[in-house]
């Protein structure tokens, strides 16, 4: 049982990884994008092209990786979203599924199907506590995940931009009417939440391997877990990754493994059925 409780731990740091990136896009403009999985993946093999073809160092190609990622994040936001923001909820879920696909389809053509190795930040090892051990990869993800969860509460929560953001939501006019910019505050959200996707992407990359379809099972649990946790909530984001992974986990110790989704999901749906807004969600109100 401890083991698959930390096994859970490990494979729900994922899923938060992915999530929080998706729950600060959605929380600042009240947009769920679909294609948040595939700039991901996108960032993640712009890295390794940087690393592998051009000979950079690691660290390079990781802050080359995270730059990608708010760039796509920048341009899909000004060039995809904006002209079709005030076009109602439905276009935007239209364009960012569209865009999903495209995307998918540029890194086949670019990369091709192949899978590759990606190095890890924090190696092969195994770490051991009493009798259960944790591979070194997933503990790091776990704790990346954990100071970004953090570090993203603690950015709109102290300081001017995200003083700002939080803005944004809960009175739209208002905010326009105090004189924020509320075009580039909405660039600022899609900016950071597709950075913090790419780190998620380059930190998953050696957990599935890098290809193209690396990230389409990841993102059907990572919405999963930003609506269990709250999708305006980034401590919900992580705890709810980490709760999906643990529910996984153990189930499968008492049923058979194919049903381990199913259980999985049918928990979320029970939750969200007793608690729309999510475990640490809260119910936004129009103000007019």
């Amino acid at each position: 049982m401890d083991q698959a409780v930390i096994n859970g731990l490990a494979e729900g740091s994922v899923y938060a990884l992915l999530a929080l990136g998706l729950v600060f896009i959605n929380r600042i403009t009240e947009i769920a994008t679909f294609a948040h999985g595939e700039v991901s993946a996108l960032a993640a093999f712009v890295g390794f092209t940087v690393f592998h073809s051009l000979h950079a160092p690691f660290a390079v190609a990781l802050i080359v990786s995270i730059m990608a990622g708010a760039v796509i994040g920048f341009l899909v936001e000004r060039i995809v979203v904006r002209p079709v923001q005030t076009s109602g909820p439905l276009a935007t879920v239209v364009v960012t599924l569209g865009l999903f696909f495209v995307i998918h389809g540029l890194v086949k053509l670019i990369w091709g199907p192949d899978v590759r190795p990606y190095p890890s930040i924090f190696g092969e090892g195994t770490i051991r506590f009493g009798e259960t051990a944790i591979a070194a990869q997933h503990l790091g993800v776990l704790a990346t995940a954990f100071v970004i969860a953090m570090g993203l509460a603690a950015y709109l929560r102290w300081t001017r931009t995200g003083l700002a953001l939080r803005a944004i939501p809960q009175n739209r006019f208002g905010a326009a009417l105090i004189g924020l910019n509320l075009r580039r505050l909405t660039s600022t959200a899609w900016i950071v939440g597709s950075a913090v996707g790419a780190v998620a992407g380059v930190l998953i990359a050696p957990l599935t391997f890098l290809q193209p379809n690396m990230m389409q099972s990841p993102i059907i649990k990572a919405f999963a877990v930003a609506a269990l946790g709250g999708m305006n909530s980034l401590v919900g984001a992580f705890v709810g990754g980490l709760v999906l992974g643990v529910i996984e986990n153990v189930t499968v110790l008492y049923i058979p493994t194919y049903l381990k989704d199913t259980i999985a999901f049918l928990f979320i749906l029970i939750v969200l059925l007793l608690q729309p807004e999510g475990l640490f969600g809260k119910q936004r109100k129009e103000k007019v």
